[in-house]
């Protein structure tokens, strides 16, 4: 990982659409700073698209889509996609929600099993609000738990056919053939129509935790929020950059640098 500050100006000048994780990438310590929604704002302001790809609840994400200066947003690690057309949420489903329903009930049976041999763990607390993955708590509510046992529970789900994968909260657990992104892939080239070449130059990711590894390892840009280094070994895949700054202060790093560029084409292209 090099330094973000070392990110050319021509690459951050050609970044249409900001792709970002929210628990402690956006947040810290749960809580969004007025200073990093701000910075949300302005991106949007600029013509730069944010779009949120979370391991979050569908009822967040709704709330999200509804209130945030948001594109979209992804939730429940690619289970769906929600879009906001005036008053109304246009939800983009990875596949039939009914089918998506019934395997999240069976995921939930494993849960409960694995549960009862790590009864420090505990199904996080918006649980009631997902639509397809199964969340269990080990660094919100309880903990936090020991990176040993996160692995066994990961183990856990894994040998009962499951995918899961660790953010820095929660362990989310689904089946399906979906991740955060191949969801985003879909979502950026069915409903906002960028092609390969477009997917390349014109998008940038930035997330802190070993869940963002399939994003760091698809999108050519990508960044970390420099609390990120603390999950270097578990990550698999690093991104690019990693800011100076932590969490949303990282993410308002990354904003002020997309929109000092674009002021820079911008005035080119004016004295031109």
């Amino acid at each position: 990982m090099q330094a973000f500050a070392h990110c050319p100006a021509s690459t951050l000048s050609g970044i249409r659409y900001l792709l970002t994780d929210i628990d402690d990438t956006l947040t810290h310590e749960g809580r969004l700073a007025a200073s990093t929604l701000a910075a949300l704002e302005r991106l949007d302001a600029a013509g730069i698209k944010v779009i949120p790809v979370t391991g979050g609840c569908a009822g967040w994400c709704d709330h999200i889509a509804r209130a945030w200066p948001v594109a979209s947003v992804i939730g429940e690690n690619g289970a769906f996609a929600f879009r906001r057309q005036g008053q109304r949420i246009l939800t983009t489903w990875w596949e039939d929600e009914q089918r998506l329903r019934a395997r999240q009930r069976h995921v939930m049976t494993v849960a409960r099993q694995l549960l009862l041999n790590h009864p420090r763990a505990a199904l996080a607390q918006d649980q009631p609000f997902r639509f397809a993955d199964v969340a269990v708590d080990h660094c919100q509510a309880v903990g936090p738990l020991a990176q040993s046992e996160i692995r066994a529970i990961i183990a856990g789900f894994t040998a009962a056919g499951i995918q899961a994968r660790a953010s820095s909260i929660h362990i989310n657990a689904w089946q399906g053939e979906f991740d955060k992104a191949r969801m985003a892939v879909r979502v950026l080239t069915e409903t906002f129509g960028l092609d390969r070449m477009q997917l390349e130059q014109e998008v940038m990711y930035v997330g802190d935790a070993p869940n963002d590894a399939p994003m760091f390892a698809t999108f050519r840009h990508t960044v970390g929020v420099a609390n990120i280094i603390q999950h270097r070994a578990a990550l698999g895949w690093e991104p690019s950059w990693v800011t100076r700054h932590s969490h949303g202060a990282g993410v308002e790093e990354i904003a002020e640098a997309l929109l000092t560029a674009r002021k820079g084409v911008e005035s080119v292209k004016t004295d031109a």
